[in-house]
Protein backbone atom coordinates (compact mmCIF):
# COMPACT_ATOMS: atom_id res chain seq x y z
CA UNK A 1 0.00 0.00 0.00
CA UNK A 2 2.60 2.43 0.97
CA UNK A 3 4.54 1.75 -2.41
CA UNK A 4 1.41 2.55 -4.56
CA UNK A 5 0.60 5.35 -2.23
CA UNK A 6 4.23 6.91 -3.45
CA UNK A 7 3.52 5.97 -7.08
CA UNK A 8 0.58 7.77 -6.66
CA UNK A 9 2.30 11.16 -5.19
CA UNK A 10 5.15 10.98 -7.71
CA UNK A 11 2.46 10.53 -10.77
CA UNK A 12 0.39 13.43 -8.90
CA UNK A 13 3.89 15.19 -8.87
CA UNK A 14 4.32 14.55 -12.17
CA UNK A 15 1.09 16.25 -13.58
CA UNK A 16 1.81 19.56 -11.61
CA UNK A 17 5.05 19.86 -13.24
CA UNK A 18 3.95 19.42 -16.34
CA UNK A 19 1.41 21.66 -16.44
CA UNK A 20 3.75 24.30 -14.68
CA UNK A 21 6.20 23.38 -17.98
CA UNK A 22 3.29 23.69 -20.46
CA UNK A 23 1.79 27.42 -19.13
CA UNK A 24 5.59 28.72 -19.33
CA UNK A 25 6.47 27.29 -22.47
CA UNK A 26 3.03 29.07 -23.76
CA UNK A 27 4.36 32.18 -22.86
CA UNK A 28 7.63 31.64 -24.03
CA UNK A 29 6.62 31.34 -27.58
CA UNK A 30 3.63 34.32 -27.53
CA UNK A 31 6.24 36.80 -26.29
CA UNK A 32 9.45 35.59 -28.13
CA UNK A 33 10.70 36.53 -30.92
CA UNK A 34 11.47 33.86 -33.51
CA UNK A 35 14.23 35.11 -36.13
CA UNK A 36 14.01 31.50 -38.80
CA UNK A 37 16.88 29.97 -41.09
CA UNK A 38 15.64 27.56 -43.15
CA UNK A 39 18.54 25.98 -45.30
CA UNK A 40 15.74 23.60 -46.19
CA UNK A 41 13.24 25.58 -47.84
CA UNK A 42 10.66 23.45 -46.62
CA UNK A 43 9.09 25.25 -43.14
CA UNK A 44 7.13 27.56 -44.44
CA UNK A 45 5.18 24.87 -46.15
CA UNK A 46 5.70 21.78 -43.72
CA UNK A 47 1.85 20.92 -43.54
CA UNK A 48 2.47 19.57 -47.12
CA UNK A 49 5.91 18.17 -46.64
CA UNK A 50 7.42 14.54 -46.10
CA UNK A 51 10.36 14.67 -43.78
CA UNK A 52 11.83 13.13 -40.83
CA UNK A 53 12.83 15.59 -38.41
CA UNK A 54 15.69 15.41 -35.55
CA UNK A 55 16.48 17.55 -32.92
CA UNK A 56 19.25 16.97 -30.42
CA UNK A 57 17.44 15.75 -27.02
CA UNK A 58 18.45 18.76 -24.97
CA UNK A 59 16.78 21.29 -27.55
CA UNK A 60 13.89 19.22 -27.16
CA UNK A 61 11.84 21.87 -26.45
CA UNK A 62 11.96 23.73 -30.76
CA UNK A 63 9.45 21.08 -31.17
CA UNK A 64 7.06 22.95 -29.22
CA UNK A 65 8.01 25.88 -30.82
CA UNK A 66 7.37 24.22 -34.58
CA UNK A 67 4.39 22.92 -33.76
CA UNK A 68 3.14 26.56 -31.98
CA UNK A 69 4.21 28.05 -35.41
CA UNK A 70 1.14 25.58 -37.15
CA UNK A 71 3.81 22.56 -38.46
CA UNK A 72 1.94 19.23 -37.87
CA UNK A 73 4.25 16.96 -35.89
CA UNK A 74 4.40 13.06 -35.07
CA UNK A 75 7.27 11.20 -32.63
CA UNK A 76 8.33 8.90 -30.86
CA UNK A 77 8.18 9.46 -26.95
CA UNK A 78 9.56 6.83 -24.36
CA UNK A 79 7.49 4.54 -22.38
CA UNK A 80 9.46 6.18 -19.28
CA UNK A 81 8.42 8.63 -17.10
CA UNK A 82 10.57 10.99 -18.84
CA UNK A 83 8.23 10.21 -22.11
CA UNK A 84 4.97 10.69 -19.41
CA UNK A 85 6.32 13.89 -18.51
CA UNK A 86 7.38 14.80 -22.19
CA UNK A 87 4.07 14.35 -23.23
CA UNK A 88 2.42 16.56 -20.79
CA UNK A 89 3.43 19.46 -22.45
CA UNK A 90 4.06 18.15 -26.26
CA UNK A 91 0.21 16.60 -27.08
CA UNK A 92 -1.26 20.21 -26.18
CA UNK A 93 0.76 22.10 -28.59
CA UNK A 94 -0.81 19.39 -31.33
CA UNK A 95 2.33 16.85 -31.25
CA UNK A 96 1.07 13.08 -31.51
CA UNK A 97 3.41 10.51 -30.35
CA UNK A 98 4.17 6.80 -30.73
CA UNK A 99 5.39 5.15 -27.47
CA UNK A 100 8.63 3.35 -27.05
CA UNK A 101 11.91 3.91 -26.90
CA UNK A 102 15.89 2.63 -28.03
CA UNK A 103 16.36 -0.01 -25.66
CA UNK A 104 19.89 -1.07 -23.36
CA UNK A 105 22.50 -2.26 -24.84
CA UNK A 106 23.81 -4.15 -22.13
CA UNK A 107 20.06 -5.07 -21.29
CA UNK A 108 18.80 -6.86 -24.51
CA UNK A 109 15.77 -8.77 -22.99
CA UNK A 110 14.87 -5.78 -21.60
CA UNK A 111 11.97 -4.41 -23.73
CA UNK A 112 10.48 -0.46 -23.94
CA UNK A 113 8.68 -1.20 -26.79
CA UNK A 114 11.42 0.55 -29.48
CA UNK A 115 10.96 -2.29 -32.08
CA UNK A 116 7.52 -2.11 -32.34
CA UNK A 117 7.23 1.58 -32.23
CA UNK A 118 10.45 1.90 -35.13
CA UNK A 119 8.04 -0.49 -36.90
CA UNK A 120 5.08 1.76 -36.31
CA UNK A 121 7.27 4.67 -37.70
CA UNK A 122 8.37 3.14 -40.26
CA UNK A 123 4.36 2.19 -41.78
CA UNK A 124 3.44 5.54 -40.96
CA UNK A 125 6.07 6.90 -43.03
CA UNK A 126 5.69 4.47 -46.02
CA UNK A 127 1.95 5.04 -45.85
CA UNK A 128 1.44 8.92 -45.63
CA UNK A 129 2.29 11.19 -48.26
CA UNK A 130 2.49 14.50 -45.72
CA UNK A 131 4.43 13.89 -42.16
CA UNK A 132 6.84 16.05 -40.32
CA UNK A 133 8.14 12.88 -38.13
CA UNK A 134 10.32 13.93 -35.32
CA UNK A 135 13.05 11.93 -33.54
CA UNK A 136 15.88 13.10 -30.79
CA UNK A 137 18.74 10.57 -32.05
CA UNK A 138 20.65 10.98 -28.91
CA UNK A 139 17.56 10.24 -26.66
CA UNK A 140 16.41 9.15 -24.24
CA UNK A 141 19.85 8.58 -22.59
CA UNK A 142 22.62 9.65 -24.44
CA UNK A 143 25.65 10.26 -25.10
CA UNK A 144 24.65 13.50 -25.97
CA UNK A 145 24.62 14.06 -29.89
CA UNK A 146 25.79 10.66 -30.67
CA UNK A 147 22.65 9.05 -32.88
CA UNK A 148 20.97 6.03 -33.02
CA UNK A 149 19.99 4.72 -35.89
CA UNK A 150 16.40 5.01 -35.80
CA UNK A 151 16.27 7.95 -37.85
CA UNK A 152 18.34 6.52 -40.48
CA UNK A 153 16.13 3.45 -40.50
CA UNK A 154 13.16 5.45 -40.64
CA UNK A 155 14.53 7.89 -43.43
CA UNK A 156 15.60 4.41 -45.34
CA UNK A 157 12.70 2.63 -45.42
CA UNK A 158 10.32 5.38 -46.64
CA UNK A 159 12.90 7.38 -48.66
CA UNK A 160 12.39 10.10 -46.83
CA UNK A 161 14.59 13.23 -46.65
CA UNK A 162 16.48 14.03 -43.04
CA UNK A 163 16.48 17.72 -41.82
CA UNK A 164 18.25 18.70 -38.57
CA UNK A 165 16.35 21.68 -36.42
CA UNK A 166 17.95 23.41 -33.51
CA UNK A 167 16.78 26.24 -31.33
CA UNK A 168 19.11 28.83 -29.68
CA UNK A 169 18.71 32.28 -27.64
CA UNK A 170 21.79 33.97 -25.93
CA UNK A 171 20.65 33.75 -22.75
CA UNK A 172 18.84 30.72 -21.45
CA UNK A 173 17.72 28.20 -18.85
CA UNK A 174 20.70 24.86 -18.78
CA UNK A 175 20.20 21.89 -16.69
CA UNK A 176 23.41 20.23 -15.72
CA UNK A 177 21.58 17.16 -16.99
CA UNK A 178 23.42 14.70 -19.21
CA UNK A 179 22.14 16.64 -22.89
CA UNK A 180 22.36 20.14 -21.06
CA UNK A 181 18.84 20.67 -21.73
CA UNK A 182 18.26 24.28 -22.80
CA UNK A 183 15.13 26.21 -21.81
CA UNK A 184 14.07 29.60 -23.69
CA UNK A 185 13.32 32.21 -21.96
CA UNK A 186 10.25 34.88 -22.49
CA UNK A 187 10.51 37.87 -24.32
CA UNK A 188 14.10 36.90 -25.95
CA UNK A 189 15.04 36.40 -29.26
CA UNK A 190 15.07 32.72 -30.54
CA UNK A 191 17.35 31.50 -33.12
CA UNK A 192 15.33 28.74 -35.19
CA UNK A 193 17.80 26.69 -37.72
CA UNK A 194 16.25 23.95 -39.59
CA UNK A 195 19.15 22.43 -42.23
CA UNK A 196 19.34 21.72 -45.62
CA UNK A 197 17.38 17.93 -46.30
CA UNK A 198 19.70 14.82 -46.36
CA UNK A 199 18.56 12.20 -48.66
CA UNK A 200 18.82 8.88 -47.84
CA UNK A 201 20.74 5.66 -49.20
CA UNK A 202 18.80 2.85 -50.66
CA UNK A 203 17.28 0.60 -47.50
CA UNK A 204 18.97 -2.70 -48.76
CA UNK A 205 22.26 -1.62 -48.21
CA UNK A 206 23.03 -1.21 -45.01
CA UNK A 207 26.73 -0.50 -45.01
CA UNK A 208 25.68 2.75 -46.71
CA UNK A 209 22.70 3.32 -43.91
CA UNK A 210 25.54 3.36 -41.14
CA UNK A 211 27.54 5.77 -43.26
CA UNK A 212 23.64 7.95 -43.56
CA UNK A 213 23.55 7.81 -39.60
CA UNK A 214 26.94 9.34 -39.00
CA UNK A 215 26.10 12.06 -42.11
CA UNK A 216 22.90 12.40 -39.68
CA UNK A 217 25.27 13.26 -36.33
CA UNK A 218 27.61 15.55 -38.12
CA UNK A 219 24.44 17.65 -39.60
CA UNK A 220 22.48 17.45 -36.38
CA UNK A 221 25.70 18.24 -34.30
CA UNK A 222 26.46 21.40 -36.69
CA UNK A 223 23.10 22.20 -37.39
CA UNK A 224 22.66 23.20 -33.31
CA UNK A 225 26.35 24.82 -33.72
CA UNK A 226 24.82 26.99 -36.24
CA UNK A 227 21.73 27.89 -34.05
CA UNK A 228 24.43 28.64 -31.30
CA UNK A 229 26.47 31.07 -33.32
CA UNK A 230 23.85 32.74 -34.94
CA UNK A 231 22.17 33.51 -31.72
CA UNK A 232 25.52 34.79 -30.15
CA UNK A 233 25.88 32.21 -27.75
CA UNK A 234 29.92 32.13 -26.43
CA UNK A 235 29.65 28.09 -25.54
CA UNK A 236 28.88 26.22 -28.74
CA UNK A 237 27.34 22.79 -28.57
CA UNK A 238 29.36 20.16 -27.51
CA UNK A 239 28.71 16.53 -28.25
CA UNK A 240 29.99 13.91 -25.42
CA UNK A 241 32.30 11.68 -26.20
CA UNK A 242 31.05 8.31 -28.47
CA UNK A 243 30.30 5.38 -26.11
Amino acid sequence: MARSAKAGFQGFLLRVAGWIVLQYLRLVWKTARLVVTDHSGLRADAANAKVVYICQHGRLLIVTGDAHSGIPIIGIASRSGDGDFALQFLEPFGCKAIRGSSGDPRKPDKDKGGRAALRAARDYMKNNDKAVFALTPDGPKGPRGRCKPGAAVIAASSQTPVIASAFSARHTLRFKSWDHFMMPLPFSRIQVVWSAPLMPPDQSDREAIGQFNQQIEELLIETTREADRLAGRPDLFEPAEPA
